[in-house]
């Protein structure tokens, strides 16, 4: 079975094709050694055996034997050949018994298979020959033999297959190895993909030693699964703060409606049914609040955003929430002295930094000071609200952009708890961080551009 999931494996088969490239490598490389060395060395007797014979023709006959002897007496590996044929083909002194069938005597070399004197059972040899006519009609044959060349190709060849085959062998043995350490990885990778199915988010993928590509991989999945378990945990607790929050006006409406209905005054039923109404809004505004956050986080995309000017969004924020902060005698500035360009959606920035206003002109007392500002500082644009009311306690810094969190400090004006939060989903989605600081007194409310790492 291990065979098999091994022939699966990438690894392997990339280990396969490495030891088949590195073979086909070697081949080339020694094939072009063995032909270079064959033909170096053909060539090299070819041109000396030409230029004895061109010489020999013209020496007298006994410096010809002499020369003949000395060279078969001197020839220990009996690799060469010699002999002198009369004008009529007949042996006069050599160890080959015969011309050769089919040598031209052109004083040029010539491969054919060559029959040694003393030779019984017709057996030949290949060898390079040059033969060369005298003038009184005779022949002077010199020859070599091609055994050295033949065994020189020979040890080439087994030299190939001796190279090849422990490359071939090692590259299995290395595939085989890391094909089984990969497959151990990706087993355990899967054991605890499958845990994570079956429920248990705390799991993770194991990552080992230095960041190679499945490390990698491992880590941007685990990331996505601590971002898998933030956003149900918030679901969670999204669905427990909407049962709250809508059992409570639900309940009081329930209660209004049968006191009216117990009571016997149309006047006493009438004003039941308004207050049920009231209650009956501000469910209603609750939940176009969170239909709205949906709408943000899931129906927008970045591809959709254009170029635009923050210090605009600033001001028709200002425009739209001037009234209000002069109904309450609140001084009300904006401080936006510069186009400031940056890529978004127009309208959600706008309904962002009015939440922002809406927040601090509600928490901000009679007489009090609020400023919006949309400013470049340090090459960064940055959008400040600003106010002088209560602040924003250091431990209460954290939370107040969670869906539903109001401070109980504050419990009795008027809200829903997702202004803060619909603000920070809009700020997250045009990648701009939403903060909280001290004003001093007050609260300092800044969106700038996220920070790298």
């Amino acid at each position: 079975m291990w065979i098999i999931e091994l022939f699966r494996s990438a690894t392997f088969r990339l280990a396969v094709l490495f030891a088949l490239a590195v073979t086909a490598a070697t081949s080339v490389i020694f094939l072009f050694i063995y032909w270079q060395v064959a033909s170096f060395d053909v060539k090299r007797v070819d041109v000396r055996l030409v230029d004895e014979v061109a010489k020999a023709v013209s020496d007298p006959e006994d410096q010809i034997r002499r020369e003949l002897e000395l060279r078969l007496t001197g020839d220990l590996r009996r690799l060469d050949y010699a002999a002198l044929f009369d004008k009529d083909g007949r042996l006069v002194y050599g160890n080959i018994s015969v011309l050769p069938e089919g040598l031209p005597i052109d004083g040029a070399a010539h491969a054919v298979e060559a029959l040694p004197v003393g030779v019984r059972d017709g057996a030949t040899e290949p060898a390079i020959m040059v033969a060369g006519r005298r003038p009184d009609g005779g022949v002077v044959l010199i020859g070599r033999s091609l055994y050295e060349v033949y065994a020189l190709r020979q040890l080439v060849v087994e030299a190939l297959l001796l190279g090849i085959a422990p490359t071939i062998v090692l590259a299995l043995i290395t595939g085989v190895i890391f094909s089984l350490r990969s497959a151990r990885r990706l087993k355990a990778i899967n054991q605890t993909i499958m845990r994570i199915m079956q429920g248990d988010m705390n799991e993770r993928l194991p990552t080992r030693g230095r960041m190679d590509d499945l490390n990698y991989v491992a880590s941007a999945v685990n990331l996505m699964l601590d971002e898998i378990v933030r956003l149900l945990g918030q679901i969670k607790s999204v669905g427990d703060n909407i049962a709250h929050d809508l059992r409570t006006p639900l309940a009081i409406m329930r209660a209004q409606l049968e006191r009216g209905l117990v009571g016997h005054s149309e006047q006493g039923l009438r004003m039941a049914a308004q207050r049920a109404l009231i209650e009956l809004d501000r469910a209603l505004t609750t939940v176009t609040a969170l239909l709205r956050i949906s709408e943000i986080e899931f129906g927008r995309r970045r591809s959709e955003f254009v170029r635009i000017d923050l210090a605009d969004v600033c001001a028709n924020a200002f425009e739209l929430y001037e009234p209000l902060a002069e109904a309450k005698s609140i001084t009300f500035t904006l401080e936006a002295p510069a186009p400031l360009p940056y890529l978004g959606d127009f309208d959600l920035l706008v309904e962002a930094v009015a939440n922002l206003i809406d927040n601090a002109i509600k928490f901000t007392p009679r007489g009090g000071a609020v400023c919006v500002a949309a400013k470049a500082m340090a090459g960064r644009p940055i959008i400040r609200v600003s106010d002088t009311g209560p602040g924003v306690a250091p431990n209460e810094r954290s939370d107040i952009f969670k869906r539903f969190y109001r401070s109980e400090k504050f419990s009795h004006i008027p809200g829903t708890g997702l202004g803060l939060s619909m603000a920070a989903t809009i700020a997250n989605l045009h990648g701009l961080d939403l903060r909280v600081e001290d004003n001093k007194p007050g609260a300092v409310f800044e969106i700038s551009p996220r920070q790298a790492g």
